[in-house]
Protein backbone atom coordinates (compact mmCIF):
# COMPACT_ATOMS: atom_id res chain seq x y z
CA UNK A 1 0.00 0.00 0.00
CA UNK A 2 2.89 2.33 0.73
CA UNK A 3 4.13 1.90 -2.85
CA UNK A 4 0.75 2.94 -4.22
CA UNK A 5 0.74 6.08 -2.09
CA UNK A 6 4.28 6.90 -3.23
CA UNK A 7 3.24 6.38 -6.87
CA UNK A 8 0.20 8.65 -6.54
CA UNK A 9 2.19 11.38 -4.76
CA UNK A 10 4.86 11.32 -7.46
CA UNK A 11 2.23 11.31 -10.19
CA UNK A 12 0.35 14.29 -8.79
CA UNK A 13 3.50 16.27 -8.01
CA UNK A 14 4.93 15.80 -11.49
CA UNK A 15 1.54 16.56 -13.07
CA UNK A 16 1.26 19.81 -11.16
CA UNK A 17 4.79 20.95 -11.98
CA UNK A 18 4.53 19.88 -15.62
CA UNK A 19 1.17 21.58 -16.04
CA UNK A 20 2.42 24.86 -14.59
CA UNK A 21 5.59 24.76 -16.68
CA UNK A 22 3.78 23.95 -19.91
CA UNK A 23 1.12 26.59 -19.24
CA UNK A 24 3.69 29.36 -19.10
CA UNK A 25 5.88 27.99 -21.88
CA UNK A 26 3.38 26.86 -24.48
CA UNK A 27 -0.26 26.24 -23.66
CA UNK A 28 -1.19 29.79 -22.70
CA UNK A 29 -0.03 31.09 -26.08
CA UNK A 30 -2.04 28.34 -27.80
CA UNK A 31 -5.21 29.33 -25.88
CA UNK A 32 -5.76 25.81 -24.52
CA UNK A 33 -8.85 25.27 -22.39
CA UNK A 34 -8.15 24.76 -18.68
CA UNK A 35 -9.93 21.39 -18.62
CA UNK A 36 -7.78 20.09 -21.47
CA UNK A 37 -4.65 21.42 -19.77
CA UNK A 38 -5.49 19.51 -16.59
CA UNK A 39 -6.17 16.28 -18.48
CA UNK A 40 -2.99 16.60 -20.54
CA UNK A 41 -0.81 17.23 -17.49
CA UNK A 42 -2.39 14.30 -15.60
CA UNK A 43 -1.68 11.99 -18.54
CA UNK A 44 1.90 13.24 -18.78
CA UNK A 45 2.36 12.72 -15.04
CA UNK A 46 0.92 9.22 -15.19
CA UNK A 47 3.21 8.20 -18.04
CA UNK A 48 6.26 9.74 -16.36
CA UNK A 49 5.56 8.10 -13.01
CA UNK A 50 4.94 4.71 -14.63
CA UNK A 51 8.27 4.93 -16.44
CA UNK A 52 10.10 5.95 -13.26
CA UNK A 53 8.51 3.05 -11.39
CA UNK A 54 9.61 0.61 -14.09
CA UNK A 55 13.18 1.95 -13.95
CA UNK A 56 13.25 1.69 -10.15
CA UNK A 57 11.92 -1.89 -10.23
CA UNK A 58 14.49 -2.83 -12.89
CA UNK A 59 17.35 -1.40 -10.82
CA UNK A 60 16.09 -3.18 -7.70
CA UNK A 61 16.00 -6.51 -9.53
CA UNK A 62 19.47 -6.01 -10.96
CA UNK A 63 20.94 -5.21 -7.56
CA UNK A 64 19.46 -8.40 -6.06
CA UNK A 65 20.97 -10.66 -8.71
Amino acid sequence: MQGVIKFVKGWLLFSLLWGIFMWFVSWQAQSKEIGMVIVMSLYAGLIYQALMTMVARYKARRSQA
